[in-house]
């Protein structure tokens, strides 16, 4: 779903009674369910509120077109993102509720290039809700309860979000194979002024052989202008010189290629940041 509901003409519900109220207050529509009001206009099918009866309970579910998003029951109310951590789906949820959600800053937890990795424990977070002064992370499928005085039914029932870094004392290890190649690379940018190479095809071949094996090639002596080659090639950008576009590259870009590659070819290397241990004197 993309970002385009409107919400001009909808209700904010934050009780089960005025869940109850809206659900009373809107028209049945012909031909639709008789537990089922629309909560836009009559034609906006894609908005709507469910009457439920479980066990003698009586209960109201918001949604958004094929999925329940906000439950409203006597004692508390639920919400989920309904397995699609859209836009749309954290609007109609924000709206409908009156509890914000925003989208969980993945980066500032993991480095890339495993920011959204499923091998790491944040890959399931896809949000922040915020419950009065308190902000509390949830994932896409599961449903959270939440009481009507803005709090969390269960605490625990939340993503608990995990610090990564990389271990610095690996990656110097396995930087070794390549300081002759960044030594090398190095010389040759500075002799070039640091501009950029032209596209040579037979080195484009070369380079097709070691697309899965690019840190073989960077370590193999004989192969050093193919590594350089490929480097630039990669690296380079475009820079205005006021009459046309000449390609550029320094060695800090060189580098952070290679780290790129070394720690995806390497994922232990991403390592979690224990939480600091307070003692008592």
């Amino acid at each position: 779903m993309g970002f385009h509901i409107n919400v001009y003409n909808m209700p904010r519900i934050e009780t089960y009674d005025e869940a109850k109220k809206v659900f009373n207050s809107k028209t049945l529509v012909r031909g639709e369910q008789k537990s089922i009001r629309r909560l836009g206009d009559r034609y906006e099918k894609e908005k709507w509120i469910r009457q439920e009866m479980q066990d003698g309970v009586e209960s109201y579910v918001a949604g958004y077109y094929n999925t329940d998003l906000v439950r409203f029951y006597p004692t508390h109310k639920e919400i989920t993102l309904g397995g699609y951590p859209s836009t749309s789906s954290q609007y109609f949820v924000g709206y409908i509720s009156g509890h914000s959600i925003t989208d969980f800053e993945h980066k500032s937890y993991v480095p890339a290039p495993f920011t959204r990795s499923p091998m790491v424990k944040n890959n399931q977070i896809e949000g922040y809700l915020s419950l009065g002064n308190e902000i509390y992370c949830i994932n896409a499928n599961d449903w959270y309860a939440i009481t009507y005085d803005r709090k969390p039914l269960n605490p625990k029932q939340f993503e608990t979000p995990v610090k990564y870094k990389f271990d610095a004392s690996q990656m110097r290890e396995l930087r070794l194979p390549y300081k002759k190649l960044l030594k090398y690379a190095d010389t040759m940018l500075k002799l070039s002024n640091n501009e950029g190479v032209e596209e040579d095809k037979k080195l484009d071949e070369q380079n097709r052989v070691y697309r899965d094996r690019k840190l073989e090639m960077f370590a193999d002596e004989d192969k050093t202008y193919l590594s350089y080659y490929h480097l630039v090639n990669q690296c380079q950008h475009n820079r205005w010189n006021g009459k046309n576009y000449d390609s550029t590259c320094n060695i800090g870009m060189i580098k952070r290629y290679i780290d790129k590659q070394i720690k995806l070819e390497n994922p232990q290397v991403l390592v979690e940041v224990k939480p600091e241990t307070k003692y008592q004197s």
